[in-house]
């Protein structure tokens, strides 16, 4: 018999979540900035991106530069393409509790990548596990905007009570505060501000033990 869960709805972001891409978008935009400004270490670039987005980069150096953004945006999708592999690694466990939430509720996604997070989802076998996808082929504002978790509650009749809002960026939690749902801030690495998710994880098993315990009263951040 299975445990029941208090949370049974999870919306999850995808890169850096689910699927480690960033070492071919690192690649990719380390390259793109080369080619139209100057280098910045993969290192600085990572934490960067963490902590605010890689179209942030992309925009803070266009607009100190005078750079065509749009031309530095289509660099950056090819070279992406080029060195994303066809199937990058997927976090330990990421399988697992997708299957578990999936058994007693609903998985969905809301990523920034256009379509080809399905198309990763499809090629490991893991697109069944998900009620509904939003990309950024949807055209709803971009995260922390909350636009596109109310029109998934909406559409699916969900219960924000019930519902987390699961990424590795503040961006995320904001998003799911802004949308009244709870949020789960995966601290894969240390970087990104933590501040005020219901719940940090290093590990995305203990995501499984959140949805058990309903979090832990005694402190907030202990997941």
């Amino acid at each position: 018999m299975m445990a029941d869960f208090h949370f049974i709805n999870a919306i999850w972001d995808f890169d850096g979540t689910l699927f480690n891409t960033y070492p071919g978008l690192l690649k990719a935009l380390s390259q793109t900035l080369s080619e139209f400004s100057q280098p910045i270490p993969e290192d600085e670039l990572y934490k960067q991106i963490k902590e605010t987005s890689i179209r942030h980069v992309l925009e803070t150096v266009a607009a100190k530069n005078s750079l065509d953004l749009h031309a530095m945006q289509d660099r950056m999708h090819t070279l992406e393409v080029q060195y994303q592999p066809a199937a990058p690694e997927i976090y330990p466990h990421a399988r697992e509790v997708l299957q578990q939430i999936s058994d007693r509720g609903a998985n969905f996604l809301w990523t920034h990548r256009d379509r080809s997070a399905l198309s990763f989802l499809t090629t490991e076998g893991m697109s069944e596990l998900f009620t509904g996808i939003v990309t950024a082929s949807d055209r709803f504002p971009r995260k922390p905007d909350p636009t596109a978790i109310n029109a998934l509650v909406e559409h699916y009749g969900l219960d924000k009570a019930v519902t987390v809002m699961i990424g590795d960026r503040s961006i995320d939690v904001e998003a799911g505060q802004k949308a009244g749902v709870h949020t789960i801030f995966f601290d894969v690495d240390g970087y990104g501000d933590k501040a005020g998710a219901d719940a940090v994880v290093k590990d995305l098993d203990e995501v499984t033990q959140y949805f058990l315990t309903q979090g832990n009263d005694d402190d907030e951040n202990a997941y």
